[in-house]
């Protein structure tokens, strides 16, 4: 089974995703990602090679150091969310509600039956 297709496995776990992202196809450098999240080199590569359970508590530190929005979606695609950045502008968050608003009186949904 290709690398792509160990997505599609039914048993694809978040241990998977990462030991695919970090030592497949090597995405995200093992040492940089580990002195971002403040963590012992050696800790990291155990939560990689599952050796240890990742603890979700460190999930935000893991996002911000490899910087992959992949590694939220694991968990937000089968509830059914999408994720969205935080806007930190103020001009630009109030445009971006008013075009939400706009695409919500767009797509008014009604029962037809």
């Amino acid at each position: 089974m290709g690398a792509n297709n160990l997505k599609n496995a039914k048993k694809f776990t978040f241990q998977n995703l990462i030991y695919l992202n970090f030592i497949v196809k090597k995405k995200y450098r093992v040492d940089v990602c580990a002195e971002k999240m403040a963590v012992h080199l050696d800790s990291l590569y155990r939560w990689i090679r599952g050796e240890n359970p990742f603890p979700i508590d460190r999930l935000s530190d893991l996002v911000n150091a490899t910087e992959d929005t992949e590694l939220l979606e694991y968990f937000t695609d089968p509830c059914g969310f999408t994720l969205l950045p935080k806007i930190k502008n103020k001009k630009m968050a109030e445009t971006v509600i008013q075009i939400g608003k706009i695409m919500l009186s767009a797509t008014d949904l009604k029962d037809d039956e």
